[in-house]
């Protein structure tokens, strides 16, 4: 009898550890770790183009505070000279042109 129990209870941890194992790869592609340099840059000059609309319609008061969440990701970089440190602060000045995937051919 003890052997049933022990077995019923080494199939719970089974089901549980499936289920958590489901639950890591689901989070994993809600918060984008799967995408590839060029989604990740496509998804940054999105971004750059809406703050610089933002920032013309308030006459530059906008903070586009979502160019962070879109640029401070793996594989987008700016162009060399175009005066950015990074991608966010290329989106945050409104240049999409400036954003690139840094991702190697």
């Amino acid at each position: 009898m003890k052997q049933n129990k022990a077995q019923g209870s080494l199939e719970y941890l089974i089901i549980i550890a499936a289920v958590l194992a489901i639950a890591a790869i689901v989070v994993l592609f809600l918060t984008g770790a799967f995408k590839s340099a060029g989604q990740n840059a496509a998804g940054c000059k999105q971004a750059a183009a809406r703050c610089a609309n933002d920032v013309a319609t308030t006459n530059g008061q906008a903070k586009c505070g979502y160019c962070v969440d879109s640029c401070n990701v793996t594989g987008v970089t700016v162009v060399t000279g175009s005066g950015y440190d990074n991608a966010t602060a290329a989106c945050k000045a409104g240049h999409p042109e400036d954003i690139v995937s840094n991702q190697t051919a």
